[in-house]
């Protein structure tokens, strides 16, 4: 299989993409598989603001003065450009089902893992569901500030609306901090991630804290590094739905800027020196059709996306989960 990349960027990077299967003991193996039913899909090809208006064409961030003239808001322009489209074929493509599961790297740029197609088809509508779930009180999303969060069928009563949910220890969109407790965090994404990382040898990871994105057809998310979080635990992130151009770059918004595709059932990990780099979402472009029973989720897959960075706030060994949830 090939990868392509934009050559004027990063000329070796075509060199240096590195590809190898994923060793994990047999109780991390049968972790993975718990509670993980393949979309029935045919294919036909981290973190907002605390609030936003239903309006889709948003970005998930606002867009600070540093990042106006820098090469990184460049990169992001070009990829948010739609007419003329950007030259989609030289991001990342191609990468590879769960039956052969396999870890992409980047020379040059440790601590950058994706793990493709991570799921088993069926378990992206389970996960999807679940992230209507997860926005339901006590849980935090950008509606609850309004009084407008509905307390049960968040997708059919304000799915359009929906643009972020916090859990576990809930990030604070004003002072960009955590606070020193939270909810519990539900047991299936602490062992999510907790198995992610172990598979990847990075050691056990200890969740507590969570933040849901959802992505309507136009939206984005502009560059920014997230320094809240405890920069020394990995941050393990989930992509459900249409696609994303997912830009990486590094410490500065002037370092060299790498466009890779995140599709449905892709893990990234960050991790080390890759914690503290710029990164940003750039557009969202519909790449497969899904077929759900429930209307309302097969209507979301079909337009939106939807993130789940998982994360470690605090140094707690024995975590704060939900084994209930």
């Amino acid at each position: 299989m090939s990868f392509r990349i934009i050559g004027n960027l990063c000329r070796n990077t075509n060199k240096s993409l590195n590809k190898v299967k994923l060793s994990c003991c047999a109780n991390t193996k049968r972790s993975m598989m718990n509670g993980s039913q393949k979309p029935r899909l045919k294919t036909n090809s981290d973190s907002s603001q605390s609030s936003l208006s239903n309006d889709n064409n948003q970005d998930h961030y606002g867009i600070g003065s540093e990042t106006k003239s820098s090469l990184f808001k460049k990169m992001f322009k070009k990829y948010k450009r739609r007419n003329p489209a950007p030259d989609l074929s030289k991001v990342v493509v191609g990468l590879k089902s769960l039956t052969e599961w396999s870890l992409v790297t980047l020379s040059g740029r440790p601590g950058l893992y994706i793990i493709p197609n991570a799921l088993r088809e069926d378990a992206v509508e389970l996960w999807l569901q679940r992230t209507f779930k997860y926005a339901e009180p006590p849980n935090i999303t950008n509606l609850t500030a309004h009084g407008t969060s509905p307390k049960s069928d968040v997708l059919k009563n304000a799915g359009k609306s929906l643009r972020w949910t916090t859990l576990g220890v809930h990030y604070n969109w004003d002072t960009k901090e955590y606070p020193l407790t939270g909810d519990a965090l539900p047991s299936e994404l602490v062992q999510f991630a907790d198995v992610v990382t172990r598979a990847l040898r990075l050691g056990p990871m200890y969740a507590d804290a969570t933040i849901v994105n959802y992505y309507p057809p136009k939206s984005t998310l502009s560059p920014h590094v997230d320094r809240s979080e405890r920069i020394g635990a990995p941050l393990v992130s989930l992509s459900l739905g249409q696609s994303a151009v997912y830009l990486t770059g590094g410490e500065s918004l002037d370092d060299d800027v790498v466009p890779l595709w995140l599709h449905s059932g892709d893990v990234l990990v960050m991790h080390g020196a890759q914690r503290l780099v710029y990164h940003a979402v750039a557009a969202i472009h519909k790449t497969c059709a899904f077929e759900f029973d429930d209307p309302y989720l097969k209507e979301f897959a079909n337009t939106s996306r939807v993130n789940i960075t998982i994360r470690q706030v605090n140094p707690l060994e024995n975590g704060n989960v939900d084994e209930n949830r």
